[in-house]
């Protein structure tokens, strides 16, 4: 079976390595960008199985953009995207995939930081729904 490809953009270096670490470690090929627009790049390009969003990138809303873009392009509208944030640290507000995925387009949101294994969880279970 092919390594399942995953996508991490996010604008925090450490992050993304930490985070590409982990993933590697479970099987995973791992692409990375650090905006939404390389990130957009890489997903006409690469076409990953996956994507981990940072709702934070350039603008405090830009992963809602991608996100919404993504799901509007019948090409890519079946990647499964699971949005993880520091939103509710930095900003108070908190989100939820039950109440607010309608509008966040995404597939899954966790908030920032947790745990490798954890993350690996959802990400298994996302690729494997999205079969």
């Amino acid at each position: 079976m092919a390594q399942k490809r995953i996508l991490i953009i996010d604008d925090d270096v450490d992050f993304v390595d930490l985070n590409k670490a982990v993933l590697v470690n479970n099987g995973f090929e791992v692409e990375t960008a650090f905006s939404a627009r390389e990130g957009m790049d890489k997903v006409q390009f690469e076409v990953p199985d996956l994507i981990l969003l940072d709702l934070m990138l350039e603008k405090h809303d830009t992963g809602f953009s991608f996100a919404k873009a993504i799901k509007a392009d019948p090409r890519y509208k079946q990647i499964p995207i699971l949005m993880i944030s520091a939103v509710a640290g930095e900003t108070g507000y908190d989100f939820s995939q039950d109440q607010d995925g309608y509008w966040m387009k995404t597939d899954d949101f966790v908030a920032k930081p947790v745990e490798p294994e954890e993350l690996v969880k959802r990400i298994n279970a996302l690729i494997e729904r999205a079969k």
